[in-house]
């Protein structure tokens, strides 16, 4: 059989144009294994040439979570693409791909590489009338902040969620909380990819899924005329944890501010001139979204920032919206718990975190005193340091074991904690904000920030 490769073979629709089927070819040591995936829209797809290069790019962003079970050497793939667009693709799957990296020492030199060839086009331009707003939403709490950005804004906007399987998590509630339409994309992954995974010398790691997200929400904008594709992706997502082999390495790297403007130009570029995406938070740190979230009581008993509630197995799922093995819960309650009641703390959480020995490792290395931060979607060291600080200097939670801890290790101690605060609660530059909107949102920030 030929060499090792990975081979893009062809995407189609179905009959009724809402689901869509991408299929490859993986082949590796002599066996070919034919994989499928779908996307299934709430909507019907059109048949224009926009819609067409939406899959096209889809198809190409999918196939990373196949590709990099063996990572061959070679791909394959039957369209047209010029030096730009190949740049586009080997720097995003380099950097969306740098913790897969690291997690199984691998040099980034392993990865095949896109270049310019001639093939399949779909060429030309549809007169549409986008304007409409799509607004992701994973359930948590900065997306909750940019939906009431846009609200107060009187921005019309409609939800949308890249669901596995039936698994919404949180987002219809939020949804519903935010008094907004939810379309939902149920994800259909090839479940062989898990069989193979467990084959010797098969790899296995995490992918940059907001590529994907971006690429999901650009294919519903233009099947709904909508202009704006608006994520919730803060600053603090574009601070590397960790450098490994001259490699930054980024839990969040699709979600970091270099990330937002490839994308953005390549969607502008490649698939339609008409869908701007964006984040409609990139201004605010971590510290900036958990002031502005708390003072939305509405949302406190429907939001999670815990990822393991959309875990296809249902045994595997935290049995409420909070998980003690998720970094991302122990970090949203540190984010929060300065900005919030006693009350409202627990009304949200029902978990007393600082209270849970069980979490004194990860405690640690989330706030920089031993070991590696996690390779999650949490707040700096620097964010989290600060909030415990604040909660010591309001003298809160100091009886329990992780405060207690954190006094121990030197985590608490007397510093300019008002200036760094001041800092963190600072419009951040970065912003790829669109012309129409970019002064509304950053008064709206700057205004509610100092409130």
């Amino acid at each position: 059989m030929d060499q090792d490769q990975f081979i893009y073979t062809h995407f189609w629709l179905s009959d009724d144009r809402q689901t869509a089927s991408f299929e490859y070819h993986l082949q590796h040591e002599g066996q070919k294994h034919t994989l499928t995936e779908t996307l299934t829209f709430p909507v019907q797809l059109k048949d224009t040439p926009e819609q067409q290069r939406s899959l096209r790019a889809l198809h190409i962003a999918l196939g990373v979570s196949y590709y990099k079970t063996f990572l061959p050497p070679v791909i394959t793939h039957p369209y047209a693409m010029d030096d730009a667009e190949a740049t586009f693709w080997n720097d995003t799957w380099r950097n969306g791909l740098s913790e897969f990296l690291y997690v199984n020492k691998l040099s980034a030199e392993r990865l095949a590489r896109f270049k310019a060839q001639d093939g399949q086009r779909f060429e030309g331009n549809m007169p549409g009338t986008a304007q409409g707003t799509l607004l992701g939403i994973g359930g948590g709490k900065d997306s909750i902040v940019a939906g009431e950005v846009l609200k107060d804004l009187e921005v019309p906007v409609t939800g949308f969620v890249m669901a596995t399987g039936e698994q919404l998590g949180q987002a219809g509630s939020v949804a519903d909380a935010m008094g907004i339409p939810l379309h939902a994309v149920k994800r259909g992954l090839d479940l062989r990819v898990s069989e193979l995974g467990k084959q010797p010398g098969a790899y296995r790691g995490h992918v940059p899924i907001s590529l994907i997200f971006s690429l999901v929400g650009t294919a519903l904008a233009i099947a709904t005329d909508s202009a704006y594709v608006v994520v919730a992706n803060e600053a603090s997502a574009s601070i590397p944890r960790i450098t490994w082999n001259e490699q930054a390495v980024n839990h969040q790297w699709s979600k970091s501010f270099e990330a937002e403007v490839a994308i953005q130009h390549y969607i502008q570029k490649s698939i339609c001139g008409a869908v701007t995406y964006f984040s409609a938070v990139r201004q605010l740190t971590s510290i900036g979204v958990a002031k502005l979230f708390a003072r939305l009581p509405q949302y406190f008993e429907v939001f999670t920032s815990d990822n393991s509630v959309f875990r296809i197995d249902p045994s595997r799922r935290p049995s409420g919206r909070w998980g003690l093995e998720s970094p991302k819960s122990l970090s949203s309650y540190l984010l929060l718990a300065p900005w919030l009641s006693d009350e409202d703390v627990q009304r949200i959480f029902t978990i007393d975190f600082l209270n849970e020995t069980s979490l004194t490792q990860l405690f640690l290395e989330s706030t920089g005193i031993e070991g590696e931060p996690p390779l999650d979607c949490v707040g700096t060291v620097e964010e989290l340091v600060l909030s415990v600080n604040l909660l010591a200097q309001q003298q809160r939670y100091q009886g329990t074991a992780l405060m207690k801890l954190a006094l121990d290790r030197g985590v608490i101690h007397d510093a300019d904690w008002q200036q760094n605060l001041q800092d963190l609660l600072q419009l951040q530059a970065d912003a790829a904000l669109p012309a129409t909107l970019r002064e509304p949102i950053t008064t709206y920030l700057q205004k509610h920030l100092a409130a």
